[in-house]
């Protein structure tokens, strides 16, 4: 990830109250530089700030690396391993965005979790998803 000041995707921190996330995994940790914030209702909301490495040639967030931060941002926050995920498309980000993840739970049993998310810049909305998840099993 670029962190040279000069280029046009460098890095730039989070807005205020956003933490640094350090979730388990390879994969996830070389996609991007996640974080959180809890809202004062309680509920949390995962951010990330588009940088070269996310973008495709014309430097638009890969659609790719949004629904991996979606997929991410879902099963963080309702913990659960995904079982199915669908996305709608609606516009699009470009480097140096920050985009954020509003999740909310629809229904949770103890073999399901139904949420969606709201991905958006500070502009506009960037898709939809809807995600159906197993619950992460507990550790003995």
């Amino acid at each position: 990830m670029s962190d040279t000041p000069s280029s046009p995707g460098a890095f730039r921190g989070p807005p205020p109250d956003f933490a640094p996330l350090h979730p388990p995994g390879r994969f996830v940790n070389r996609a991007g530089r996640f974080y959180v914030r809890t809202e004062p209702d309680g509920a949390r909301t995962v951010g990330c700030r588009i940088g070269e490495d996310q973008a495709n040639s014309e430097n638009f967030a890969h659609g790719g690396f949004l629904l991996a931060f979606a997929d991410f941002a879902l099963s963080y926050i309702v913990k659960g391993v995904t079982l199915n995920l669908t996305a709608d498309f609606i516009r699009g980000a470009r480097v140096g965005d920050w985009i954020q993840a509003t999740i909310v739970e629809r229904k949770r049993s103890s073999s399901l979790i139904f949420a969606d998310a709201i991905i958006r810049t500070d502009r506009h909305e960037l898709m939809r998803v809807g995600g159906l998840f197993r619950p992460f099993e507990k550790k003995a």
